[in-house]
Formats: structure tokens, sequence, C-alpha cells
């Protein structure tokens, strides 16, 4: 029975699965002769549809959750003391199957995690058919035929080796987790020393921006590239006369024959790492006041004002850095283990070409993208800088985005 009990969690997953292409239904048995039909009383919605913590309140752990009635999990009772007559007296034998709550969400967890109230009715039915049909099969004394001795003794090795490979899987996320606990405390003199190292990427300026479309021509024929640098020229000779920054960006889109909507000219601060890379050094290299070229991107100009500029406080960047850091060192921690040993490869078994795989340190999230106003084109320009949490790596340099919405 024991070893037909490895089976039956074996084969519960594909039971499972099978299930799940149909709506659950109770299993149907076959009554005795003669005993009458019943229609199965309907589940109480409180019962199947209550969420598993809900459940966790009013089951305890130790509690049935499952009665087999009928399926003896021990040897059959002994008969009862003589009476006087010399028979045995009559004991009402008590043959039943229990599984606790605790057992069946440990079967759970090990077959299939996250499952729904009705999903979990529908795995409690299916093993409880898989005890029944372990029980008969052990009765009918198939333990003993050669075929099946062999494909228990194929399960039990499996069931070992998950458990093996388990056990690697808790030591190693258990590892890497302590490392990564370990090489986040960054010291304070390393932090401050990387922003002094690093001090341009800590740099803002407020800024203000016109973006010069392409300039349109007959439908079917690319943009005028002449006209729309001329126009650029013209639009920046004005800006850095001092006309108000606003009021010539609805003109460049009008001398474009742009039909969308012109953005905002006021881009608020600003870092280096937030523009695209070929405009941030032009741009930083500027003065308060001062107004950059027409720069070319791939579909028009920017031009670009620096109103202010100033250097971002260690105290506003201070968990970016120590998220960085921590990075590093993690990186650099992982690459200094995986050097400390070297697995080869049978070519012959795995092929020439193929390559251990390691494993990568989790790469952090991306920062959320601007978002694009509903402009045809839709001209590019610096991502809006997104607001880093605490511990938050720093956003990596992203690609010409569009121009954020009009305030």
């Amino acid at each position: 029975m024991r070893s037909f009990m490895l089976v039956a969690v074996l084969c519960l997953c594909s039971l499972l699965a099978t299930g799940q292409a149909v709506p659950p239904q109770a299993p149907t048995t076959a009554s005795p002769k003669g005993a009458e039909q019943k229609p199965a009383a309907p589940a109480a919605k409180s019962s199947s549809a209550k969420p598993k913590a809900a459940a966790s309140k009013e089951v305890g752990p130790d509690a049935a959750v499952i009665t087999i009635k009928g399926l003896c999990s021990a040897a059959a009772p002994k008969a009862g003391p003589k009476t006087a007559g010399g028979s045995a007296a009559a004991k009402p034998a008590t043959c039943e199957t229990v599984v606790t709550r605790k057992q069946l969400e440990l079967l759970i967890e090990t077959v299939s995690p996250n499952l729904q109230a009705a999903q979990r009715r529908m795995l409690a039915q299916r093993y409880a058919e898989l005890l029944l049909m372990a029980n008969a099969a052990s009765k009918a004394g198939l333990e003993k035929d050669p075929k099946v001795q062999e494909q228990i003794r194929v399960s039990k090795l499996q069931v070992q080796e998950h458990l093996r490979l388990a056990k690697l899987q808790v030591l190693a996320s258990s590892y890497s987790r302590q490392m990564q606990q370990k090489e986040g405390d960054v010291p304070q003199a390393d932090i401050e020393k990387y922003y002094q190292e690093n001090s341009t990427k800590y740099e803002q300026a407020k800024l203000l921006r016109i973006y010069v479309p392409m300039v349109a021509t007959e439908e079917g024929k690319p943009p005028d590239a002449a006209a729309t640098k001329a126009l650029a020229e013209k639009i920046q000779q004005r800006a850095a006369a001092g006309e108000d920054f606003d009021k010539l960006q609805k003109e460049a889109f009008a001398a474009a024959s742009n039909k969308g909507t012109p953005p905002s000219a006021d881009m608020g601060e600003r870092r280096r790492a937030t523009l695209p890379a070929k405009e941030a050094d032009t741009v930083f290299g500027l003065k308060a006041g001062e107004v950059s070229p027409p720069l070319e991107e791939a579909s028009g100009f920017s031009i670009y004002k620096v109103v202010s500029k100033d250097q971002v406080p260690l105290d506003k960047v201070h968990d970016e850095i120590k998220a960085t850091l921590g990075r590093e060192r993690l990186r650099e921690s992982m690459e200094k283990l995986r050097a400390s040993v070297k697995p080869t490869f049978n070519e012959a078994y795995f092929g020439s070409e193929a390559q251990p795989a390691t494993a990568a340190t989790p790469a952090p999230p991306a920062a959320p993208s601007p978002q694009t106003p509903a402009a045809a084109p839709a001209p590019p320009a610096a991502s809006a800088q997104a607001a880093t949490p605490p511990g938050a790596p720093e956003a990596p340099k992203p690609q010409p985005p569009a121009p954020p919405p009009s305030k």
C-alpha cells in the first residue's frame, strides 16, 4: 500500500490536468443492487467559494477534510468477546480512511500550488479515487507483479531525485538571499566616494525645449529635410533672442504643417541620463540662460534652453547609489564564486556547441516609459525622469522618447 502511494502522488498531477479540461463533477460510484439512487446534494456555496485564507480560520490543521468510508486504513478489527452461547459478539467495524487538512494542503503545495476552491475540491476527489484504486490493486496482489514492481522502483527513484533537487533549490535560494543582504549593506564611505567620483551623473538642469518636426511635403513624398533645417535655424535664432518657447513651439508645428498637438516647452528638471546620449553633453555644457544649436534627431530637430543648473544633493540619491553599488558587489561575488570551480561537459553527449548556462543576477525592473501624446507624428524628446524609490537602481539611459504631455 505504501509503495502504491508513491505512484498515486506522481499520477495525481496528470489526473488533475485531465480533470481541469472539463467542469468539476462529483465522482460516480456504482450503487449496490436494489439500492435507491439519490441525487447528490448541491455543495454549499460557502464551503467551495471561500478563499483558502478564510477556510483556515474555521478548519483546524488536524481536522478531517476527506473521509472515505469503506476504505480501511488499518487492519480489520478483531472479533469481540464470546457470548455465553460460545459465539463471538457482533461488533460494528469502523472502516474508513481520513485525510486531514494539513495532509491535503501539503499534497496541494507539492502537486499544484495556488489552486482555487473548486480546483481543490476536484483534486481531493481525484486523490480519493487514487487511494481507492491503490488499495484495490494491493488487495489484488499487483504489488507482486514484476512489471508493477519495476514501475514502483522507478517511481521511488524519481521521488528521491525530486527531493534532492528541491533541497538544492532551497539551499541555493537561501544563499542567494544571504549574499544579496550581505552585499547590499554598503558602507557610507563607499557611497560618498561614488558620489564624488561620478558627480556628472548627478547634474540636473531646468530645461525648456522646442521640437521642430520634419516639414511635410506632398502626399507620398519624403519630408523636406533642407526646409526643416532652415526652419529650425530660424526658430533657434528667435529663441536665443529671448522669444517665448511655447509660442515658438506652436509656430514650429504650424510652419511644418504638422497637425499634431505641440508639446509643452517646459521639461522641468532633468538629469543627464534622462536625455538622449548624443544631446546630453551639448545641453549640459551650456550655462544657465544659454540656448543650444538645433540638434538633429531622427524626425526633426530639438532646441534646448538651460534655465538653471545645479547638483542633486547626496541625500536625494543616497539609496540609488547604495542599490547601484550593492548590485555591483553582488555581481563581483557571483563571478568570484563561479570562478572557483570549472565544470566540464561531455561533448559527445551535449554536442560541441553546448555552453553551460550561468545563473544571472536578477535584473531590476525597468523604469516606466513616458506617455506619448496623441500627435501625428509624435516628436521625440528626453524621457520623463521617473521617481526613483529608495533602494531602486539608476534608470538606464533611454532611447529618444516622445515629448512630455502638455501641462
